[in-house]
């Protein structure tokens, strides 16, 4: 029988700023395509899939005191927000999501593609004002 391994619980930090939210997740070791935010109301959830089976069997460990996933974290957001214009970067084991903020509850997920080796990204908007990509400005 496999040894389940637990999962981890990611670290967050949450920032508010003038028409939007800010949330930093601490996810060490992941693969931008093995990353998963989803939102549904003011409900938002970071998952990471725990990388390749035989990562465990590498070496033989003396002291193992982190791992690569699999991580997940709920967090309620203050406000709703907008997922159709959220972006997100991961880069350094940190995900970094910025979510215009909205007056409804909002639905859907964001998945990073892959920019670079190790880097990852997820374009919504762009610009101070929150702008769709590919909208005009006035």
């Amino acid at each position: 029988m496999e040894a389940r391994t637990p999962t981890v619980q990611v670290p967050v930090n949450i920032y508010q700023e003038a028409g939007r939210l800010m949330v930093a997740a601490l996810l060490p070791g992941m693969e931008p395509p093995s990353i998963r935010v989803e939102v549904q109301g003011r409900s938002l959830t970071i998952y990471g899939e725990r990388r390749g089976p035989g990562q465990e069997r590498t070496q033989q460990h003396l002291l193992q005191e982190w791992t690569a996933g699999p991580y997940r974290r709920t967090v309620e957001l203050p406000v709703g927000v907008d997922v159709e214009r959220a972006n997100a970067t991961y880069d350094n084991g940190v995900l970094v999501l910025i979510l215009p903020q909205a007056s409804g509850h909002s639905t859907g997920q964001i998945v990073l593609s892959k920019v670079g080796t190790i880097k990852g990204q997820h374009v919504g908007h762009v610009g101070q004002d929150l702008r769709a990509p590919g909208a005009r400005r006035r």
